[in-house]
């Protein structure tokens, strides 16, 4: 066989399953419906037609927002964290990071007060000592032990509401060769 002949068997063939399957999408199925079933009505007086359309003219039929007891649709879901800070107290260079950011070099811990030396993101070391602000998020140092200094910092949620979380500054675990 050559390949026109082969090219038109399968031409012909594409056509005969075109024919076929269109053959089987008729409109001969609506035609074998059982009838349907008309019912009389009753003629009603002009009367009671009449104050029917007049009462349909009374009420009005467009729809009134009440917001009463609703939130604003237009109000975001999150509100933006509204802080008010005192022109007269500026930012410290620890308040200028997040807590992730700060990696824990050594505890002191002997006489007196335990303190902390941190490192920050520009490179500078810190000492902390608790009672210090640290962290974008109104953290304070509220316990230096062996392994962990504990910040609590201020959380707002979506609602705007404030809670306090403790969050740790983690002394880095050493890998072994």
């Amino acid at each position: 066989m050559s390949k026109n002949h082969l090219l038109i068997c399968c031409q012909l063939s594409l056509l005969f399953c075109c024919v076929f399957f269109l053959s089987a999408c008729s409109e001969e199925e609506a035609v074998h419906q059982a009838p349907v079933a008309v019912k009389k009505v009753q003629p009603v007086a002009k009367d009671t037609v009449q104050q029917q359309e007049e009462l349909q003219e009374d009420t009005p039929q467009r729809f009134v927002y009440s917001p009463t007891g609703r939130r604003d649709p237009f109000e975001p879901l999150i509100k933006p964290e509204s802080k008010v800070r005192e022109a007269a107290v500026p930012l410290t260079p620890l308040q200028r990071f997040d807590l992730g950011q700060f990696r824990l070099q050594a505890v002191l811990i002997g006489k007196g007060e335990p303190r902390a030396m941190v490192s920050a993101p520009d490179g500078k070391t810190y000492i902390l000592s608790p009672g210090i602000k640290i962290g974008k998020r109104e953290g304070v140092v509220m316990e230096i032990n062996r392994e962990a200094v504990l910040v609590e910092e201020v959380h707002y949620d979506m609602t705007g509401t404030i809670s306090r979380k403790v969050a740790t500054i983690s002394v880095p675990v050493q890998k072994s060769f």
